[in-house]
């Protein structure tokens, strides 16, 4: 029997490609649900949603496999797919920092890139940035945001900092 207030109950949903490291190196390739932006709303971001979430719906092209948040390395979404992901606050204002690094995950995966924070000064340096990091955080290169698990970072190298 169908009721015509199912309709309430469908949350709208769009996906977005993404590819996945476990921190045992194991590399998953597929889509993940994110809200759409509305009106009023700028919609999910994969980083609120690894951060909020204990389990990722992956859709592969044989299944959908849930992720264990706790157990990802790093996510990597196409450049032009992931500008939400990135902190808009930082992006505009004219007295954020831009540090390009080299980071060294615990599998041994080395990335390339750079971040861009909003800190008020003195502590606008990329190790007080560092210390205040979420469970994941963007890092971008010419192709690429990652968002890399804090807590599967080994190093984080400066290579440049502007502030």
């Amino acid at each position: 029997m169908s009721d015509t207030n199912d309709a309430g109950l469908i949350i709208r949903k769009e996906t977005v490609a993404v590819e996945m490291a476990t921190t045992r190196g194991e590399l998953l390739r597929g889509e993940v649900f994110l809200r759409p932006r509305g009106d009023e709303d700028r919609g999910e971001r994969l980083l609120d949603v690894l951060a909020q979430r204990w389990f990722v719906p992956l859709k592969t092209a044989e299944r959908v496999v849930f992720v264990a948040t706790r157990h990802l390395a790093w996510a990597r979404l196409d450049l032009l797919a992931a500008i939400d992901e990135l902190d808009a606050e930082a992006e505009d204002s004219e007295a954020s920092s831009v540090a390009r690094v080299l980071v060294t995950m615990a599998d041994g995966t080395r990335v390339e890139g750079s971040v861009r924070y909003a800190m008020p000064s003195p502590t606008n340096r990329l190790g007080d940035y560092l210390e205040k990091l979420e469970s994941f955080f963007p890092l971008r290169t010419d192709d690429h945001v990652y968002l890399l698990s804090s807590t599967s970072i080994l190093t984080v190298v400066p290579l440049e900092e502007k502030r």
